[in-house]
């Protein structure tokens, strides 16, 4: 019996271990922000995601989406500005936004006016997820909202080289529900 928990102790202490060097390997810092939008077209859609990470870093996507696939995805990566920096974590900090909670909504199988944006904020040990489907939904957040969106808005106008990094899986959109826009 001690010699069985002796190798179950060696086994875990080895995949933990080996968990944590590929943390270190990977270079990834943790992830403070995501943010994902869709804004709808009639022919085709457009889908915003950034990643904001601990060390100031950030992955973007732009896509243009069109019968639920790609057509064109560039992707953006680089570090914020530290005044960039300061402004999101002023946003983020502000006891508006720190406290909302938003509690998921039934979406209908047909709607209409989709105009989905997803944020999900670290906080300390878990995440603040809000999810939104359209305006309606939306506006009676906008005080709070509306800060980091502009932000958001902002930072993804200017200019950016395209990167050659590959797509990052937390910027997929959901597709474990049909919603229809007319």
């Amino acid at each position: 019996m001690v010699r069985g928990h002796l190798i179950l102790w060696v086994l875990l202490g080895a995949t933990l271990s080996a968990n944590g060097q590929a943390r270190v390997t990977n270079g990834e810092a943790p992830l403070r922000l995501m943010l994902s939008e869709v804004q709808p077209g009639s022919m085709s859609s457009e889908h915003y995601c950034m990643l904001v990470f601990d060390d100031h870093s950030f992955h973007a996507e732009r896509a243009v989406r069109g019968n639920g696939k790609d057509r064109e995805r560039k992707i953006y990566e680089g570090n914020l500005s530290d005044a960039d920096w300061n402004a999101l974590n002023g946003i983020l900090e502000n006891d508006g936004l720190r406290k909302l909670d938003v509690k998921p909504g039934y979406v209908p199988l047909t709607m209409q006016n989709v105009h989905p944006i997803t944020i999900s904020v670290r906080r300390d040990t878990e995440f603040q997820n809000l999810e939104f489907m359209d305006d309606g939904s939306r506006k009676p957040y906008d005080a709070q909202l509306k800060p980091l969106l502009q932000w958001w808005k902002s930072v993804r106008s200017r200019r950016m080289a395209v990167s050659e990094a590959p797509a990052d899986k937390r910027c997929a959109l959901d597709s474990s529900r049909g919603v229809f826009s007319f």
